[in-house]
């Protein structure tokens, strides 16, 4: 059973659930967790946001569609409970936005007054637009932050291929935010959502 696919394992989801989601834990927790890891510096948090994903998991089990990577998905739940943390701690979110407002911005203008959920909502929905493989790619490449060599040994593409997949996906990421974001607030989004 170790060595079914992502899809394979979604299906058995629906008739031995059980021993689908060991085996999505242990396929997942490591990778997850070095990514919660990255973001909050913090091992404790990190494995405790890590079990709010697989408790997720388990809950909508019955609503989990077959794809080809479960990786995607469980990357977007993560980055989400992530977000809600740092929703929950405002002492934390106030200094995290305050200072990359800091950073970029010199004058006020009205995109500055969306909150940071909604711009989350905003990027989470521009990643949702890209195709499967693209997606998938993108956030190997954004959140586990793996090189394009890297993305390419995982995923048997040729690194030529990774780097258009990139490529194309922060152009399609761009065109879906354009006239949604300021530009300059987007660099925030992006480095707050990314954790670069």
């Amino acid at each position: 059973m170790h060595g079914m696919t992502d899809k394979e394992l979604v299906v058995l989801v629906h008739s031995q659930p059980l021993e689908a989601f060991r085996l999505i834990y242990q396929r997942y927790w490591d990778p997850l967790f070095n990514i919660a890891f990255k973001r909050l510096q913090d091992a404790e948090e990190a494995r405790d946001m890590v079990q709010e994903v697989f408790v997720t998991v388990w809950d909508q089990r019955a609503l989990l569609q077959p794809r080809e990577s479960l990786l995607p998905y469980l990357q977007v739940i993560l980055r989400n409970r992530i977000f809600n943390l740092y929703a929950r701690n405002e002492v934390k979110l106030r200094y995290i936005v305050e200072a990359q407002w800091q950073a970029t911005f010199t004058h006020n203008n009205a995109p500055q007054q969306l909150t940071l959920k909604e711009l989350q909502h905003i990027v989470d929905d521009a990643i949702a637009q890209l195709p499967p493989r693209m997606q998938e790619i993108f956030l190997l490449n954004r959140e586990e932050q793996l090189s394009p060599a890297e993305i390419a040994e995982h995923l048997s593409l040729s690194v030529q291929t990774v780097k258009n997949q990139l490529h194309r996906a922060t152009e399609k990421m761009r065109e879906h935010l354009r006239g949604k974001v300021d530009p300059t607030l987007l660099v925030i989004v992006i480095s707050i959502l990314t954790g670069k």
